[in-house]
């Protein structure tokens, strides 16, 4: 059986599914080049489709997510009356009690506008596409982490912005029956929140939380703890998460002139590491109440793009392990989407995932006939590995453009960027190198092997830093040996690979620990800054030459700058 699935949201994608294999994924932003694209991937799924030598005819369902489309009452009128009746009753000076009114009426004819689009989108589908199945927002993103953790039996967590009537939900599922045990409104909304914060300090929604996590580390909690903490909380006696609008200060939007004041009265390094407190507190204690002792637990959704708050769920006494699907956003939603309609057919068993690189690879002969044209310096070694990690020990910069395309916001070694560890002001420059924020951590690839010397507590979290989706802490042994991959907190979000998962990137690494004693390298994406991650060698070449790279290792073949001659 074939199924293609289709996520329409940011970072829209397209995923086919074998017989309950993922078989191809991709997001449309890695073909359009336009960072978090979203609507109908009709690009992708040509792209797909061709890539994996099938007709339209040839697939048996298409699955897509935007189940409130058809159902009534979206948004809960009901739900919003209770909401302004809170306010109403609240000791705000009667202003505030009017702007926070006011915001609400507006966002309740916001969000009918949102789902409408949301039933455009499914109704273009069905006019381009037959044999449509669409599914739940939360409920497909509970999917693609719960049918590919491995586990029959386990509890799934989302959290994201809004999607179908809910910004979070709550499933114990065994069996692939799925039971839904809370819901929490897409006003009440923690990716708001997070992502009012984003914007508030200068950065872009929806795209740059991840700096708000890096500056947060740089900041006291406490300062601007005490505003901010009103902004949300978890409401216990509902067992939801909850936007204290009557409080005055939150409001389920990102451009939040409730908040302006604190950049004023706050460095945004407190504001920051306030934000990311509270989101932590709220979460855990959430999951310490509604999910029993000793649960594994599957999540997905865009705030478990937060790595530091997987850990700290991890870290939780009721908690077993945890698995964070890969592309935890809404790039994720064509794999649950498609997976749903799968196991509603075939009863699919769950899986370990064994890798993420779903997407295109392209043959020795078609980089070199791009190599050709592209008037780069260009060279075949026989022990690549070795010489790269020759020049990895020494300093240099070198691009890996190798096998199948990571699906996904992690580049795990076929579309990413390597440098040593060594020194910590390497994080400067190449910080500066490639465009980025001073404050951003950049993250280690480790040898399994030695993984256990360089984090701690690292059993029950060994799914989740397979694919860099979660921080650990780290050993002395780390932050002498590798302090460019320790951020200043102490923690590391690591990739740990073993010689099965990826042979020419295990290689290197190997390479460079017998020279250097060291299991760790930096990795991080590789792209032109803002772009998103290189496709294909006419993307790759144009990075390579953008951010001034030393070497650039393209199949079998090492290109290196052409102003300097170092083989």
């Amino acid at each position: 059986m074939k199924i293609l699935g289709i996520g329409f949201l940011s970072e829209s994608s397209v995923c086919l599914i074998e017989n309950g294999k993922i078989k191809y994924a991709i997001s449309q932003e890695r073909i359009n080049r336009v960072k978090n694209w979203w609507g109908n991937p009709y690009k992708a799924v040509d792209f797909v489709l061709k890539e994996t030598n099938n007709k339209l005819r040839d697939i048996d369902i298409i699955a897509t997510h935007g189940l409130s489309s058809i159902i009534k009452d979206v948004p809960n009128k009901k739900y919003f009356a209770d909401k302004i009746a809170e306010v109403n009753k609240s000791f705000l000076p009667k202003n505030k009690k009017k702007n926070q009114v006011k915001f609400l009426i507006e966002r309740q004819n916001h969000e009918l506008k949102a789902n409408n689009r949301v039933m455009r989108n499914v109704i273009a589908l069905r006019k381009r596409y037959n044999k449509i199945e669409v599914h739940d927002h939360h409920k497909s993103h509970a999917a693609s982490a719960y049918f590919f953790s491995g586990w029959s039996k386990c509890y799934s967590l989302t959290i994201d912005g809004w999607g179908d009537n809910s910004s979070s939900k709550l499933y114990k599922i065994a069996n692939g029956k799925f039971t839904q045990i809370t819901s929490t409104s897409t006003i009440d909304s923690l990716g708001y929140f997070y992502g009012s914060i984003t914007k508030l300090l200068g950065f872009k929604p929806h795209r740059h939380e991840g700096k708000i996590l890096g500056l947060s580390a740089h900041g006291n909690p406490n300062n601007a703890y005490k505003i901010i903490s009103k902004m949300i909380s978890y409401d216990k006696n509902n067992k939801t998460f909850k936007g204290n609008f009557e409080k005055g200060y939150y409001l389920a939007k990102y451009q939040n002139p409730n908040i302006s004041f604190l950049k004023k009265k706050f460095s945004r390094e407190d504001i920051a590491a306030a934000a990311q407190k509270r989101t932590e507190e709220v979460i855990l204690e959430f999951i310490k109440d509604n999910v029993p002792y000793n649960s594994r637990l599957a999540l997905a959704g865009g705030v478990f793009s937060n790595v530091k708050i997987n850990q700290k769920i991890s870290e939780l006494k009721n908690i077993r392990e945890i698995y964070v699907f890969p592309n935890m956003g809404d790039g994720g939603l064509s794999v649950g989407s498609a997976m749903l309609s799968y196991n509603n057919k075939k009863k699919f068993r769950p899986q370990v995932l064994k890798d993420m690189y779903l997407g295109p690879r392209f043959s020795n002969k078609d980089i070199l006939k791009i190599l050709k044209k592209s008037r780069v310096t260009y060279f075949k070694k026989s022990n690549p590995s070795k010489f790269i990690a020759d020049k990895l020990n020494k300093g240099f910069v070198v691009a890996c453009f190798q096998g199948r395309m990571e699906f996904g916001p992690r580049s795990l070694g076929n579309r990413s960027i390597l440098v040593n560890a060594k020194k910590k002001n390497i994080n400067d420059w190449l910080n500066k190198k490639l465009k980025r924020t001073e404050f951003m951590p950049f993250a280690p690839i480790t040898l399994d092997k030695y993984a256990k010397k360089m984090y701690k507590s690292l059993d029950n979290k060994k799914k989740a830093s397979k694919f860099m989706t979660v921080t650990l802490n780290c050993t002395n042994k780390a932050l002498n040996l590798s302090p460019a991959a320790v951020h200043i907190d102490k923690t590391a979000r690591p990739q740990i690979i073993k010689k099965s998962d990826n042979l020419k990137i295990y290689n290197i690494l190997y390479e460079y620990f017998k020279i250097s004693k060291i299991p760790n390298l930096i990795n991080t994406s590789f792209n032109v800054h803002e772009e998103p991650i290189v496709c294909n060698p006419v993307d790759a070449i144009k990075a390579f030459k953008e951010s001034r790279l030393d070497f650039l290792y393209i199949g079998d073949y090492i290109v290196e700058k052409n102003d300097r001659k170092i083989r």
